[in-house]
């Protein structure tokens, strides 16, 4: 009787004619967006190690191959059970979704719809066969959804289906995550069809398969209990300690190194020890990157991110461990401070603090985590005072939110792997700097951002990122607010609660029949930033029925119009959206300069 069969096989493999239950006893599909950024980051990193401009779509025979783990199914001669590695090929199933849409020849739409369905017994089915997430699953693969079409369709569709079911939120919104994260560079056709034929061929996984459920759960209990590999902290803790020659303090480091773990991990959660060392390990030491060459080795920035505990014991003079003391002090002094501060860190983004609601605000929409705290860390010094401290997180936080918010505006990606490069630079140029050498510095890059123009908001800006340009009006509305200290930035940012906002146009195509305007024109209105805004969800209805000489007259009546619209029901449309337009260009500018 055969125990088990293990075969490397590609994601491909995988994903074909084969049909795969996940038992009710399994947990929820609970990856969050920090999962599917470092799955996009880790294979856009990987892909473009081997890929060049020039490539041609039979390249990618030639390119490097990405390991992505175990996964365990059972097969009991019914379907095929996933025992582990359902978060993974969930994932991987929403990234095939995505790419369908994104894709636009249909060849190759046809090839991504075989490892989404299969014909079996005389049925058609998705290959991922999960009766409770099914009609959800096949909305994703029959439309095309952007984030947050003017109909606020995800967050509709959520609603639709009011559901409590963990695992159909997390789907939804970690698909949402996708097309906000998914670099721009790679929707270029040709090399987006390169990429789809690499992600499918030289993605492996391990396909373990035992033939009883008892032989499944066995192999899952040995590799993730009995038999669990030390994670990259453990093993940097053992070669720390280990260097440590006086038995008392070798001891008290070990007791305070697992009292501060633990400490990290209540306060932010399980998986927060692995990201504290890659951020801070990368704020205050790593020197070099990997270039851009094809066939370029990863450097000091990569390698923390895989392997921190290996490139801590290979780097050790750049962390100045010589002796049995620096390893002590190391962990005593550098590791205490710097733990301590990320755990702060994290507090003041996710916590509505009224010292630090500046980063609470920023936090709403950011760039990558694993980009956002080595730039907090990088110039704060253990010699610096609270003060000092404070004032450098606030600075960099400015320069954050002013990044992000001008790129947005210029259309240009804020994903990890597009702007990774500019940051790891910057995270050594700012590298335990004083304060006015920061704000020199920093100063220096939004001018670069800025591109030398007089206002990065430009005349009737085009609506074209409706996640972005939802905070962007929730800024715009708590700046001119009346009493900051009363509303809760959340509140102004969408969720499912009939009292949350959504982002809606203010005249449609049929209110410029009496415009003596000409179609581009009409057009530039209709799809401009000016000519939207935020009301709340429970207004929407009413909203939406009104006819165009009320609706104005409405939004006034409901204050939902900025502070500073000049503006008025009675002034033609082009008139009303151009004075709307310059009212929000003029707040832009006081609020990020």
């Amino acid at each position: 009787m055969r125990f088990l069969e293990a075969k490397d096989k590609s994601l491909a493999d995988v994903l074909s004619n084969n049909r795969f239950r996940i038992d009710s006893f399994q947990r929820e599909y609970r990856w969050q967006r920090k999962h599917i950024e470092a799955l996009i980051s880790d294979l856009a990193i990987s892909f473009d190690k081997s890929y060049q401009p020039n490539d041609t779509i039979e390249s990618y025979k030639d390119y490097g191959s990405y390991y992505m783990g175990p996964i365990v199914l059972c097969d009991d001669n019914k379907e095929l059970s996933i025992v582990d590695g359902q978060q993974r090929l969930t994932s991987f199933t929403l990234l095939l979704i995505y790419l369908l849409h994104t894709v636009v020849d249909e060849d190759m739409k046809a090839e991504i719809k075989k490892h989404l369905y299969v014909r079996k017994g005389g049925k058609n089915t998705l290959i991922l066969n999960v009766e409770s997430r099914t009609e959800t699953i096949e909305h994703l693969i029959t439309n095309s959804l952007e984030v947050l079409s003017d109909n606020d369709t995800i967050q509709e569709y959520k609603e639709f289906n009011n559901t409590k079911d963990e695992s159909i939120g997390n789907i939804i919104a970690r698909y949402e995550d996708i097309t906000l994260l998914f670099p721009e560079d790679f929707k270029h056709q040709d090399k987006l069809q390169i990429f789809i034929e690499w992600l499918l061929n030289h993605v492996v996984l391990v396909e373990i398969t035992a033939f009883s459920m008892e032989s499944a759960y066995t192999i899952f209990e040995t590799m993730n209990d009995r038999g669990m590999s030390l994670n990259p902290t453990e093993i940097l803790k053992g070669y720390l300690l280990s260097m440590i020659d006086n038995e008392d303090k070798g001891e008290e480091m070990n007791e305070f190194w697992k009292e501060r773990i633990f400490d990290l991990k209540s306060a932010i959660g399980v998986d927060t020890d692995v990201d504290f060392f890659r951020n801070w390990l990368r704020a205050k030491y790593a020197e070099s990157k990997r270039s851009t060459t094809k066939g370029s080795e990863n450097l000091d920035f990569e390698l923390i991110g895989t392997q921190f505990h290996s490139w801590v014991k290979n780097n050790a003079s750049k962390l100045y461990l010589k002796k049995s003391d620096d390893f002590y002090l190391f962990i005593k002094s550098d590791f205490n401070f710097y733990s301590n501060l990320y755990i702060n860190l994290f507090k003041y983004k996710n916590y509505n603090n009224e010292n630090f609601r500046s980063l609470y605000i920023t936090n709403f929409y950011t760039i990558a985590e694993s980009l956002v705290y080595p730039l907090f860390l990088s110039p704060i010094s253990k010699i610096d005072d609270k003060e000092s401290i404070s004032k450098k997180i606030h600075l960099v936080n400015k320069f954050i939110d002013t990044y992000t918010v001008f790129r947005s505006l210029l259309s240009k990606s804020i994903t990890q792997s597009s702007i990774r490069n500019f940051m790891y630079e910057l995270i050594k140029e700012i590298r335990n700097t004083d304060f006015d050498e920061l704000n020199s510095i920093l100063n220096l890059k939004v001018g670069e951002i800025q591109e030398n123009r007089n206002r990065v908001y430009s005349n009737l800006q085009p609506m074209n990122n409706w996640g972005f340009y939802h905070y962007f009006f929730a800024r715009l509305m708590y700046f001119t607010s009346e009493n900051q200290d009363s509303i809760d930035f959340q509140d102004l940012m969408r969720s499912r609660k009939q009292s949350s906002f959504i982002l809606v146009p203010i005249f449609f195509q049929n209110d410029f029949e009496n415009e003596n305007i000409d179609e581009s024109s009409i057009y530039m209105q209709l799809n401009s930033v000016a000519n939207h805004i935020l009301i709340r969800r429970y207004d929407s209805d009413k909203y939406f029925s009104t006819k165009i000489n009320k609706r104005i007259d409405f939004l006034i009546k409901h204050k939902y119009l900025l502070a500073n619209d000049d503006i008025n029901s009675q002034i033609p449309i082009s008139q009303f959206i151009q004075n709307r337009d310059n009212a929000i260009s003029k707040l832009c500018f006081e609020i990020w300069g």
